[in-house]
């Protein structure tokens, strides 16, 4: 993953060694794409080893949701043939969600679009459902009067 180690000074950008001063210098940078990127073991242990007073930031950390639904188009394959696909809205458990970091830093919450309780996923499938199969009769009678008027 990619942390970093964020101090008042700004992010660790590396070290290097003084060979005038015989002691190991750390590097700093206000910007995140020089800073060096750690693992969370790495940056703890590089943290105690050179006594820096900081946080590791993790702007990629996934935010957990626990007992929250989405509802998504579920396609699934008839018979072995590729060209016929039976479509329907089913809710599925969200997991994980990715968070960015500007979004995290602005809002200071998860991004909660679209998640739902079962019972609130369960109800909007059924109507969405429901919708799709009132716009395939719709098609089927269109389909029916057009053959019958070449009969």
């Amino acid at each position: 993953m990619k942390n970093y180690i964020c101090t008042a000074k700004g992010f660790v950008q590396g070290k290097r060694f003084d060979p005038d001063a015989m002691k190991t210098e750390i590097l700093y940078t206000d910007k995140v794409r020089h800073a060096q990127a750690f693992k969370t073991g790495g940056a703890v242990k590089f943290m105690e080893n050179h006594d820096i007073e900081g946080f590791i930031w993790k702007p990629y950390e996934q935010e957990a949701i626990r007992n929250m639904y989405q509802v998504k188009k579920i396609r699934m394959a008839w018979k072995e043939e590729k060209d016929e696909v039976i479509e329907e809205w089913q809710p599925v458990k969200a997991i994980m969600m990715n968070e960015s970091d500007i979004g995290f830093l602005a809002y200071k919450s998860a991004d909660l679009k679209g998640l739902m309780t079962f019972d609130e996923a369960k109800a909007e499938a059924l109507r969405l459902n429901l919708e799709m199969i009132s716009e395939l009769n719709e098609k089927i009678n269109e389909l029916m009067t057009k053959t019958e008027d070449y009969q």
